[in-house]
C-alpha cells in the first residue's frame, strides 16, 4: 500500500467498521461518517482513522462516540443498534 492510498484504504475499513456496529448498510456508513465528520469539524481521513483505531482500542474521542450514537438512532432512519466496541 502506498502512502496515496492509505486515506482511502481506512475510509474503506471505516466504512466496514460502522457498517458492521451499526448493521447499516454500507451506504449508509459511508453518510455516517461523512455526518460524524461534518458535525464534529473533524476532516473524515482522520475521523475514519479514529473509527478503526477504536475497533483494535476499544477507544473513541467522545463527541465522535455521540456524534455516532446519534446518527445510528433509529429516529434517524438508521436500524435501531448501540454501537459498542467491536
Amino acid at each position: 500500500m502506498t502512502a496515496a492510498d492509505r486515506p482511502r484504504r481506512l475510509l474503506d475499513e471505516a466504512t466496514d467498521i460502522v457498517a458492521i456496529v451499526g448493521g447499516v448498510t454500507h451506504d449508509r456508513a459511508r453518510a455516517v461518517l461523512r455526518a460524524m465528520s461534518a458535525h464534529t469539524h473533524i476532516k473524515e481521513p482522520h475521523v475514519a482513522e479514529l473509527v478503526v483505531e477504536w475497533a483494535v482500542s476499544g477507544r473513541l474521542p467522545a463527541d465522535l462516540r455521540r456524534e455516532l450514537r446519534l446518527q445510528l438512532d433509529p429516529g434517524r432512519g438508521a436500524p435501531a443498534a448501540e454501537p459498542v466496541a467491536p
